[in-house]
């Protein structure tokens, strides 16, 4: 993610880690639901991306896509699609990207009056 073509947008997926509002870019969602009553328990969004545990208060089931397929993971709801202008991305400042804790962290966004960390695969490929 960054600047780009001036006009161009990113549909993104929106949800929170604790305080911080966090999106991946829509392409890489598959499908989201509210997270059932059964014994199961996918991963945590933030053990995905690499960031401290926080605890889910409306938790969510989101499917990445994944290297091998799909992966569905916890996320704290509510979920929002936001369209965001590729002019608004900007990459992480030289400090914090050199003391960064997670791999999928590229860029910030500020859409109106919020700043959003973006996050995407780690090794750049098509999956979590």
């Amino acid at each position: 993610m960054g600047p780009g073509v001036p006009g161009a947008v990113l549909d993104v997926v929106l949800f929170r880690s604790g305080v911080a509002l966090c999106g991946i870019e829509a392409r890489h969602v598959g499908a989201s639901r509210h997270r059932g009553a059964d014994g199961d328990a996918p991963a945590t969004i933030e053990s995905v991306l690499g960031l401290a545990p926080a605890r889910p208060r409306a938790p969510v089931r989101l499917v990445l896509r994944a290297a091998g397929g799909m992966r569905e993971v916890l996320a704290d709801g509510p979920l929002e699609l936001l369209r965001v202008e590729v002019a608004d991305i900007v990459p992480l400042p030289p400090l914090i990207e050199a003391m960064k804790r997670s791999a999928t962290l590229k860029g910030l966004a500020v859409v109106g009056d919020r700043v959003l960390a973006l996050f995407g695969p780690a090794d750049g490929g098509a999956g979590f």
